[in-house]
């Protein structure tokens, strides 16, 4: 059943300036029911777009080049945009599995992965997707390429698949932990360098992995005040600048030595609340978003300001996803098909 939203909501900014201490995804489907209340802001305007889909979408990709962007979910679903979300287009992923993580290089070519070990491609913009052999059966939460040759896959029980070929081969790696992962990101390659081999995974039981030549991966230690938390989300500007967001409480991971130690920004708005993922757009520029329908964001890497929609948090609707083309404009995606377009209203 299609179901067409045209409301501007408005949000209510909260500062949250103060000490600085140092941008897992559900399966069920929710029923909203979004009211016809339009309220402004001087800074940032939220508008439901029109999905035509009622299940949960776990991810967004927004290429910056372009503004065009990808969206995942259960039931094998997959959007696109060309036009800046007037208009998301299904596109035929060919499996039913639940798909939880996409990542585009350019406005053609993308991978996206789920249950079962699935992973597909595209080179045309998803006009068409196409399997790989994963070679493996564990469900896949998380996904990045840092160019087209280049990428990883983590999942369940410590699964880490990387290629080196564009996924026409992969390959098993050793994470060393049988717990889950959550998600995986690398940090662009220095000037000079070549190969992307920087990345980090986190998962449950606070686990937080690192390689340096993106096949070998190692444990680093949380801060002492995370003991066990599930950790849901991860992002690196560079080598050595980095966030990591979960069940943490009202607080966000931030490093600046590339994992060696960890500390915490205070996230006040998050509350209670799980945060379930972040990107940033450079190392001031950040989002994250989590259950409730908490969104937060940062213009300084550091202190954290809550988004406030009612059509998130009243109906308390978890939020899954979050990607922005560039600092004034991006999209989150959430429980019953729900997309959430951002704009700066300055």
């Amino acid at each position: 059943m299609f179901r067409r939203f045209a409301l501007i909501w408005a949000i209510v900014v909260l500062p949250l300036a103060g000490i600085i201490f140092g941008c897992g995804d559900d399966t069920g489907n929710s029923n909203v029911n979004l009211n016809n209340e339009v309220e402004y802001t001087t800074d940032w305007t939220v508008t439901v777009q029109t999905s035509g889909v009622e299940v949960t979408l776990q991810e967004v990709f927004a290429d910056s080049a372009t503004g065009n962007a990808w969206i995942v979910g259960n039931d094998g679903i997959i959007l696109n945009t060309t036009d800046r979300g007037a208009t998301w287009v299904a596109q035929d992923s060919g499996v039913t599995a639940a798909l939880y993580s996409v990542h585009f290089v350019n406005e053609n070519e993308g991978w996206v992965a789920g249950d079962a070990g699935t992973v597909l491609h595209t080179e045309d913009g998803g006009a068409t997707w196409e399997p790989q052999v994963s070679g493996i059966t564990e469900q896949l939460r998380g996904l990045f390429f840092g160019d087209t040759s280049n990428g990883w896959a983590v999942g369940a029980g410590g699964v880490i698949i990387g290629t080196r070929d564009g996924g026409n081969e992969w390959n098993p790696q050793s994470s060393n932990t049988n717990q889950n992962l959550e998600a995986v990101h690398f940090a662009p390659p220095k000037v000079g360098e070549v190969l992307v081999n920087q990345g980090w995974a986190v998962g449950l039981n606070a686990t937080i992995i690192h390689t340096s030549d993106g096949s070998r991966w190692t444990k680093q230690a949380p801060p002492r005040v995370i003991v066990n938390e599930p950790m849901y989300g991860v992002f690196f500007d560079n080598y050595s600048k980095g966030w990591a967001v979960g069940d943490l409480g009202p607080m966000i991971l931030n490093t600046s030595n590339g994992g060696v130690t960890w500390g915490s920004s205070p996230a006040i708005h998050a509350g209670s609340k799980n945060l379930y993922d972040l990107c940033f757009l450079s190392a001031a520029e950040g989002w994250a978003v989590g259950s409730g329908g908490k969104i937060l964001h940062t213009s300084d890497g550091g202190n954290w300001e809550g988004i406030i929609t009612e059509v998130t948090e009243e109906n308390e609707i978890p939020l899954w996803g979050v990607s922005f083309v560039d600092t004034t404009e991006g999209w989150v995606v959430g429980d019953a098909g729900l997309i959430l377009h951002i704009k700066s209203a300055l």
